[in-house]
């Protein structure tokens, strides 16, 4: 059984995306792969649930709570048999870890698993290898590298001068420099409405599309079509007794409207909307309350959407240097 092992610097790193993206591009490579969570912090984690949606991985049992004085002999154990139970057929068993359990502990279930790491590094301008050093030392010769995700836009150049050769002197390999996605940190319209204690008002809305962008349909020179159909994957937050913009917004059409105040639209408009396909809800806001309320749905995105994954893994196997990864884990 080869067992890959993907941790974090931090939380929010991209592990789970990173664990889904390789699942699926060494599936694409012919290799049959499992992939799990062994433990987790609370209840609230979700990490489970978005690899069974994404594949369909069984979930049950699994991720157990970390105990509260750690890890002991018989918890790595059970993770270990937990993973052979997964992986029986399976070319790679990938592993999510968890930072809420600390660095020794992640040592001793790396080894009780037989592992090889992947250290995934949150981007930030700061960071060098360096900071790194502590898991090299943890892990030693288990540390397949590091793979920096979320590099920000036009910083490329700074990231490939000031971070990449302190990989080199610190002795640990650098995969791959991954830069950041809008369509990762994109929310559903079902979690806007969730975030807004909004209503859809139109038949079998689309709950599961994927909305990157936000804007306001207010006054504006330019026609419609310029201003509303700039962007795909957007939402469009109109006052609900603006017909006029409305029409405008379904005219491109958009991939969402949300109307303010509570006020339904005209018939026409609803007519309209249901013929394109799409959702409209009622926001109890304003205007303005509902695009500062908006300011946090971001909160809500997850990782457990199919063109998220797609995304991801398009990335994976452009900036990673996969190969490596596999020839660390031996299949």
């Amino acid at each position: 059984m080869a067992v890959l092992f993907v941790a974090s610097d931090q939380p929010g790193a991209g592990k789970t995306a990173l664990c889904a993206a390789l699942a699926l591009s060494l599936t694409n490579q012919g290799k049959s792969v499992a992939v799990f969570k062994p433990f987790a912090s609370g209840d609230a984690d979700t990490d489970g649930d978005s690899y069974n949606k994404l594949f369909g991985q069984p979930v049950e049992g699994w991720p157990q709570q970390i105990p509260a004085a750690g890890l002991n002999d018989q918890a790595v154990e059970d993770a270990s048999q937990m993973a052979a139970s997964l992986s029986e057929g399976k070319d790679v068993t990938i592993v999510e870890g968890s930072n809420a359990l600390s660095l020794d502990d992640t040592a001793s279930l790396v080894t009780g698993l037989n592992g090889s790491v992947v250290l995934v590094a949150a981007y930030r301008r700061e960071l060098t290898a360096s900071d790194l050093a502590s898991y090299k030392n943890s892990f030693g010769d288990a540390l397949a590298g590091v793979v920096v995700n979320g590099l920000t836009q036009h910083l490329g150049t700074e990231a490939n001068e000031n971070l990449v050769p302190t990989f080199e002197a610190e002795g640990i390999n650098c995969l791959g420099v991954i830069p950041e996605s809008r369509r990762l940190l994109a929310v559903t319209t079902a979690q806007i409405a969730e975030h807004l204690d909004g209503k859809f008002i139109t038949d079998a809305p689309d709950t599961d599309a994927l909305i990157e962008r936000f804007q306001v349909g207010g006054f504006s020179l330019d026609p419609g079509d310029l201003r509303f159909g700039l962007y795909p994957d957007n939402a469009v937050v109109i006052r609900g007794d603006r017909p006029d913009v409305q029409m405008s917004a379904l005219a491109v059409p958009v991939s969402c409207m949300v109307l303010t105040s509570g006020i339904e639209p005209t018939e026409y408009v609803k007519y309209e909307a249901q013929e394109e396909g799409v959702p409209v809800m009622l926001a109890p806001g304003d205007t303005r309350t509902t695009m500062n309320d908006l300011n946090a749905v971001q909160a809500r995105a997850t990782f457990s959407h199919t063109r998220k994954l797609s995304a991801f893994v398009e990335l994976v196997d452009s900036h990673v240097d996969v190969a490596s990864i596999i020839n660390a884990l031996g299949v």
